[in-house]
């Protein structure tokens, strides 16, 4: 029996099922598809609001004493236009569905695939400001992990069972091989004696190996002392919210090359519980992130961008200062020049892909595009025929924008 030349239709939809399930850590984050495009085609540079729940200090007694309502929103700027180009012949399209998926379809989604992980994990690198383990040495304990997941509980992140813990593959292979000899349910060691990989779920998340995992390379100034001053405190908020604050670093006994995405922790600033304001856990120093690379001149000082901002009241206070000091010690989470991958814990809301339909072109052969709200993600497949050089080219295409949403809800875990 004859095969059924494919149809547009159907080369989309496969494509977006391909698409859907080569992807790792993006299938770990909040996927927004912005439906508005639907129908007239969204440009690169178009932005997608996110909102994000407002908060609120509340008062004890019985007088009224209303709170101003802040809801805040992200704006997600679908920058990124990425697409695979190739060609098939119409003899291509008289094969089965399954046949042009494996030959045609699924290489191509494949480095889609790739491309939008690896983004969305630079993000994450650059942007997630707690973190646990030793630069430059895989972890070998579920403690190190653990710690991590105590950080997304201190912030606030539910288990909703929406955790993931995102490692490289020489990562997941320490952890697999340190934890084998521990009491486990026989099930879970089966399934990581057969595929080498944790147990799908365990210690409270989904455990999933990304060959996308960044590392960081961490600034080197391991001679030089670094301190502000939180006594003014130039560039922390007493109110409202921000993604980010400009302080003064100094630095003496050496130069100091910051990189973007290390960690600095301030005396005596610690990290507060979102909804009782009050510090978590043991006294923690609240991590901030680097999220530009500056050199502080030995013997001078710098702006240096941190995030999160630092908030010392409000409705969105999420530090505590019990001292301050004009020369309040700043400590880097390492300083040697190490080269750490940064494989991550994060709660579903801590990053989101934005998603849109791209335009359909007019006088081509065929154009199509498929997406699915639910999934939040779309893609364009265009196929035209070329004269000058008599061949069928076609492209498949997605237009899509990373931003956090709640960086706080994710943690680092150095390697």
């Amino acid at each position: 029996m004859a095969n059924t030349l494919l149809t547009i239709s159907k080369i989309t939809n496969e494509a977006l099922m391909v698409l859907e399930n080569e992807l790792t850590f993006t299938s770990e984050v909040n996927r927004e598809y912005d439906d508005q495009f639907a129908i007239s085609g969204a440009k690169i540079g178009s932005t997608v609001n996110v909102r994000k729940p407002a908060r609120f200090v509340g008062v004890t007694g019985p007088n009224l004493s209303v709170e101003d309502f802040n809801e805040t929103s992200i704006p997600v700027t679908l920058n990124t236009q990425f697409h695979v180009d190739t060609q098939f012949s119409t003899a291509d399209l008289a094969l089965s569905l399954d046949m042009f998926s494996d030959r045609v379809i699924k290489p191509g989604v494949a480095a889609i695939a790739n491309k939008i992980d690896r983004d969305g994990l630079v993000l994450a690198k650059n942007n997630v400001a707690n973190i646990v383990g030793t630069a430059g040495v895989p972890p070998t304990s579920l403690l190190t992990y653990l710690t991590g997941q105590a950080y997304l509980d201190s912030e606030g992140a539910p288990r909703d069972g929406r955790r993931a813990c995102i490692v490289e593959p020489f990562t997941s292979a320490t952890i697999v091989d340190s934890l084998k000899g521990l009491f486990m349910p026989s099930q879970k060691i089966s399934e990581q004696y057969e595929k080498g990989m944790m147990g799908t779920d365990s210690a409270g998340m989904r455990w999933r190996m990304d060959q996308n995992v960044v590392s960081q390379t961490f600034g080197s100034y391991a001679t030089a002392t670094l301190s502000t001053n939180t006594a003014t405190f130039t560039g922390s908020l007493t109110s409202g919210w921000a993604s980010s604050s400009t302080i003064t670093i100094s630095a003496t006994s050496a130069a100091a090359p910051i990189q973007q995405g290390d960690v600095i922790t301030i005396a005596n600033v610690y990290a507060v519980n979102p909804q009782n304001r009050q510090p978590y856990g043991t006294n923690r120093l609240r991590n901030f992130v680097v999220t530009s690379a500056v050199t502080i001149a030995s013997g001078g000082s710098a702006s240096v961008t941190v995030s999160p901002a630092i908030i010392t009241a409000g409705q969105f206070q999420n530090v505590y200062v019990s001292a301050t000091s004009s020369s309040a010690v700043v400590t880097p989470f390492n300083n040697t020049g190490a080269v750490s991958p940064q494989n991550i814990i994060l709660h579903r809301n801590a990053e989101t892909l934005a998603c849109a339909d791209l335009e359909l072109p007019m006088g081509v052969v065929f154009a199509g595009r498929a997406s699915d709200k639910e999934l939040g993600l779309s893609i364009r497949v265009c196929r035209q025929y070329t004269i000058n050089n008599d061949s069928i080219p076609c492209r498949l295409d997605v237009l899509y924008g990373w931003a956090m949403l709640y960086p706080e809800l994710a943690c680092r875990v150095a390697a």
